[in-house]
This record gives C-alpha cells, sequence and structure tokens, in this order.
C-alpha cells in the first residue's frame, strides 16, 4: 500500500501562533458594538474547538501546525483534513502496534486497523456534515494516518511514549510532549455537563448517622472537596475508613466517590497489592483510588511502597511490554478495612483515620434506618441532576482552615483511633520533623544544614536526625548544586535529572502549569523556596545564624522555571504569554468574522 497524499489532506486549522498584527485587529475591533456581531458558523465553532484541543494537548506550538484561518463556510480540502485530524487522534504507534488511546490495552495490527477504522469512522460522522466525504473518503484518509509522514503531528497514527497518566481538566485524550504523544487517561464524567443548583441532598443525612462526629466528617468533606477542587493536584494524605462491624456506610462513601470522579478515572481494587505491583500502571494513571479490606503487615515493605504513592508527585512504573517510565501521580487514595490498622506507626501522618462505628450497622437495631438512608444516596448518584448538584455543592463548598492537604496535621486533627495508635508506639520526634518538613515542602536537606536542624529539634546528635530522615522514608544522596557536588537527604522516590527536579508543589499557585506539565524546577529555585525558606523563618531565627541573602534572588531569577521536562528550554512563562496570546487572538476572531 503506497503513502497518502498529505498535498490533498493538508490541514487548514486556525493556528495557535499569531503574530503582533492579531493584537491590533483586536484593539481596533473591539470598538465595535458586541450586539451586532453575527454568529459563529458551524465550521467556525468546529475551527475554535480544534484550536482549543490543539492548545490543551501543546501540538498548538509546532511549528507545523501554523495556517491561516479558514473562511467562514468550510471547503472540501478543509472538511477532509478536518476529518482526518480526528482520525489519527484515535490510535497511538508503539512497537509497531496501534495502541487505542481511550483503551490502552488495546492494541492491534495494521491489518486490524485498515478494517476497523473505517466503520468507527462510519459510525462517528453517521448524520453529520462530513458523512458523504467518509463514505467516499475513508480508505484514503486511513492509508494516510498509517503511511504518510507529514510535518503536522496531527495529520498521522503518532508515536506513543508508553506514559498514561491522568490530566484532571484537560480536555485532550493526547498530550504532546517531546514529539511524542502521552495518552490523558483521565476523561470528563458526563453528569458535569450540565449544572444544577448546589445541593448535597441525600448525601449529607447519611453522613451524619455514619459520622456522628462532626469534625471527623469536616475533614472527610474538605478532603473530598478540596480533590475536586483542585482535580489537577493530589493530597498528601489518605482516607481510612475503619469499623469492625459491616455495612457501616464504608463502601457507601465509595460509590459516592466514584461517581463525583467517574467511573473511569476510578480505580476500584481489593486490598493494595495491585497498588504495589510490578505493573501496576494501569492503576496509579487513575484519579481516584478505592482500595477495600486493606490489612498490611507491620513495618512491611508494601506499607512503606503506600506512603511513597501517597505522598510522591511522581513514580516509576514498568508497564507491559514496554521499558519502565516515569509518571505523575495524581490519585487520592481512600481505604476501607474492618481490621484495627495496627500496621500503622502512632502519629502516621498520611492517613487520616475514621472509625465508623453507629448503631444502623447490618446487626445494630436501626439497620433498616441507616439502610434507607444508604437507598437514598444510591438513588442520587444514579440521577445526573441530582450527581451534578452534590458536585456543585463540593465545589462551592468553603474549605476549613484547620484543613492542609500537605500536611494533615496531626496534633490539630487527629481522630481518637489515631491518639490510641500513637500512644501504642509514640515516635514524637519524628512526627515532629515530618511536620516541620511538610510546612515547608522540603524534599532535599544539604548535609551541611544538619547541625541548625538538630539543634532546633532538640535531638541529641546528627546521627539522630539521619536515623529519623531514614524511618520517614529519606536517602542519602549527592546532587550537583551550583558548581560543585554536595551531599544531600532527599525523599525517596524524588525525581532529579539535569539540575532539574520535579515539583507540582512548587507548580500549584501557577495558573495552568501543573495541568500542562510544567513542574521541572531548577535546583537553585527549589531550595531556595523550601530549605532556604525554613531555615530563613526557623532555624536561623532559632539559632541567630543569618540567612545567606539568596532566596529572594533566586525567585526573581529569568531561568526559575518551571519547565515542561528537565532539559527543555520552554518555561511556564513563555507559555503562559503564549496562551494569553492565544486567548485574545480567540476573541479578536470573534469580531472579525464575516
Amino acid at each position: 500500500m503506497s503513502g497518502g497524499d498529505d498535498s490533498l489532506l493538508s490541514p487548514t486549522c486556525i493556528s495557535a501562533k499569531k503574530d503582533q498584527n492579531s493584537l491590533m485587529v483586536l484593539d481596533t475591533a473591539q470598538d465595535d458594538d458586541d450586539e451586532d456581531l453575527p454568529a459563529p458558523t458551524k465550521w467556525q465553532e468546529m475551527l475554535q474547538n480544534r484550536l482549543d484541543m490543539d492548545v490543551s494537548s501543546g501540538v498548538a506550538w509546532h511549528p507545523s501546525t501554523v495556517e491561516e484561518p479558514t473562511a467562514k463556510k468550510s471547503i472540501a480540502e478543509s472538511r477532509l483534513a478536518e476529518v482526518r485530524m480526528e482520525v489519527a487522534s484515535w490510535f497511538l504507534t508503539s512497537d509497531n502496534k496501534y495502541v487505542k488511546v481511550d483503551d490502552p490495552e488495546t492494541r492491534l495490527g495494521e491489518g486490524d486497523i485498515t478494517k476497523l477504522v473505517p466503520q468507527m469512522m462510519t459510525a462517528h460522522y453517521t448524520d453529520t456534515a462530513f458523512e458523504a466525504i467518509v463514505e467516499k473518503k475513508a480508505g484514503a484518509v486511513v492509508e494516510a494516518c498509517l503511511f504518510a509522514a507529514p510535518s503536522d503531528p496531527r495529520l498521522t497514527f503518532g508515536i506513543w511514549s508508553g506514559k498514561a497518566y491522568p490530566a484532571p481538566g484537560n480536555p485532550s485524550r493526547r498530550l504532546y510532549r517531546n514529539h511524542l504523544w502521552d495518552i490523558n487517561s483521565w476523561a470528563l464524567p458526563a453528569y458535569r455537563k450540565q449544572w444544577e443548583k448546589p445541593e448535597y441532598g441525600a448525601s449529607m443525612p447519611f453522613l451524619e448517622f455514619a459520622i456522628p462526629e462532626a469534625s471527623e466528617r469536616t475533614m472527610l468533606l474538605d478532603w473530598i472537596a478540596w480533590s475536586l477542587q483542585n482535580e489537577a493536584l493530589k493530597p498528601h494524605w489518605a482516607v481510612l475508613l475503619f469499623s469492625q462491624e459491616k455495612g457501616t456506610g464504608k463502601s457507601t462513601i465509595g460509590v459516592v466517590l466514584e461517581a463525583l470522579f467517574g467511573a473511569s478515572n476510578t480505580a476500584k481494587i481489593d486490598g493494595v497489592s495491585k497498588l504495589v505491583a510490578s505493573h501496576n500502571d494501569r492503576v496509579l494513571d487513575k484519579k481516584l483510588i478505592v482500595a477495600e479490606e486493606v490489612h498490611i503487615s507491620s513495618h512491611s515493605d508494601t506499607g512503606n511502597a503506600l506512603k511513597d504513592l501517597i505522598t510522591s508527585d511522581r513514580t516509576t512504573v514498568n508497564p507491559k511490554y514496554l521499558p519502565m517510565k516515569t509518571i505523575p501521580l495524581k490519585a487520592c487514595y481512600l481505604f476501607t478495612t474492618n481490621h484495627k490498622p495496627l500496621w500503622l506507626e502512632g502519629g502516621e501522618r498520611r492517613y487520616f483515620i475514621i472509625k465508623m462505628q453507629h448503631d444502623g450497622h447490618a446487626q445494630g437495631p436501626n439497620s433498616e434506618v441507616f439502610s434507607d438512608l444508604v437507598g437514598d444516596v444510591m438513588e442520587q448518584i444514579k440521577d445526573e441532576d441530582l450527581l451534578a448538584a452534590l458536585y456543585g455543592a463540593l465545589m462551592a463548598r468553603q474549605i476549613s482552615s484547620n484543613f492542609d492537604p500537605k500536611n494533615m496535621r496531626f496534633s490539630q486533627n487527629a481522630t481518637p483511633i489515631m491518639r490510641e495508635l500513637q500512644a501504642q508506639s509514640g515516635n514524637e520526634a519524628d512526627e515532629t520533623l515530618e511536620a516541620l518538613l511538610a510546612e515547608y515542602s522540603v524534599s532535599i536537606i544539604p548535609s551541611s544544614d544538619f547541625k541548625a536542624l538538630a539543634k532546633y529539634l532538640n535531638v541529641r546528635n546528627d546521627n539522630s536526625l539521619r536515623n529519623s530522615l531514614v524511618r520517614l522514608g529519606w536517602e542519602s544522596m549527592r546532587l550537583y548544586l551550583g558548581a560543585k557536588q554536595q551531599r544531600v537527604w532527599a525523599k525517596k522516590g524524588l525525581l532529579v535529572e539535569s539540575g532539574r527536579i520535579f515539583s507540582s508543589e512548587l507548580s500549584e499557585s501557577l495558573a495552568g502549569a501543573v495541568e500542562n506539565g510544567y513542574e521541572w524546577h531548577p535546583f537553585a529555585h527549589f531550595i531556595a523556596v523550601t530549605w532556604k525558606a525554613l531555615m530563613k523563618n526557623k532555624l536561623a531565627r532559632n539559632s541567630g545564624k543569618e540567612s545567606d541573602g539568596q532566596s529572594d534572588g533566586e525567585l526573581d531569577a529569568d531561568d526559575s522555571g518551571p519547565f515542561l521536562d528537565s532539559s527543555t528550554h520552554r518555561s511556564y512563562r513563555t507559555w503562559y504569554n503564549d496562551n494569553l496570546l492565544t486567548e485574545r487572538h480567540g476573541e479578536a476572531l470573534e469580531y472579525v468574522k464575516k
């Protein structure tokens, strides 16, 4: 089979890159009366949607996507190009196989593609303006997607990087990174396409019965609300629901969360073995992970592995048939158990434990009352209008001041079962150290500053501090900081490459940074805003040691990032300015339509 004709199928979509003339058009057009603007045609709406998707995926900044805006009405060539771009977005290639973007487990051969894709095209375009073109040109489109080698990445089945992870809020199922395509495993739940008046509905009476202690219920609702309001981020501690009786509502809470985050964005598993297994990529590419019947041996490797997954922003996975990959972690974790979690260390700050104990359990005197409440909740989440109203209530919820997604604040928020576990083990020094480091998002500590930290914590010696760090999951390593190599202590699993460090936390305050992958920070900047900030505000004040004065300078440095990866020169600042220009150009187009 020969290659496709690129001259016939060249795209004519609006570019995400425009020069200053676009802004001049905008300034002139904004003087016009908005009411006189004509409504966009369906073709213009489609082009705008394509542009939005290109910007979301990151491919809009590829030089080959630069085209002049099309006419008000489509022509045959531009329609054919639109079809080809749509079809090309359905599959990616990996090791001579074709991977279905919305189902990466599906891998097909070339012969399968030539049979399947025309059928998919017919189903997708029936009863649309493209139906006639698809009927005539389906074979040519598939052939072009398979064999042509256009410079525009949108016109062919792209090459898969092997990475699949959730990018909540990003509508593109493919993410263009370093000339390869990552798969965005997150999909917008259908109920969110409509708006309803915010209302907790049946969920609130259920929670008031299931978790009678108001402070515990508030913490759970804040955790859920924050995770939905900041879906592109992750909390650094999990929720663990515990009850020795059956039928207390633990699983019901999991079902409600699955409905809110979306079934396709949720991994429901028994136990945690699949979470820490060798091939765990198809679990970790979800936004919500619900693990039921959790029971772990005390101080096992599984417990330590779970801690890393809960607190880390990135991890290495071993996908089947592919080399090991490093992917971002976006999941929030809900665990349930019928066993008292004695495997947790006292003062554990990675799990907020709620003991669900009430007389509505399966054998309790109020089991029928509670069963009715559960039934009402099940009806609520089956109704998309009621589910949308619950989502709206959580999105509008004002998070309480005691809630911190990065630090559970054990001393303020610990439940009775958590304090009971603490009394049984007691690691007060470790707890104080962990809380201090979490407060400033510290992941790297220069060994040269050990004495100041030991003095602040009032520990016996540097060795005691090292032992505490080991127990908390840290390790010693050497890194180049500035022009020389230094010994440091760092969190296990910390991703460090080419003088940069991966950190979602430092990108959170930058609009769109996390969602679009700008999470790599230069060492100097990272240390300036974490460890040096802690030194300046805590240790230096305590020890009389003066700050070195570098922190403020680092924050204003031109190369402070963040960047897309460990080697690219494209910074968040450049992306933001380009994206702003694109948005303004989109507004300008609305004023100049004819």
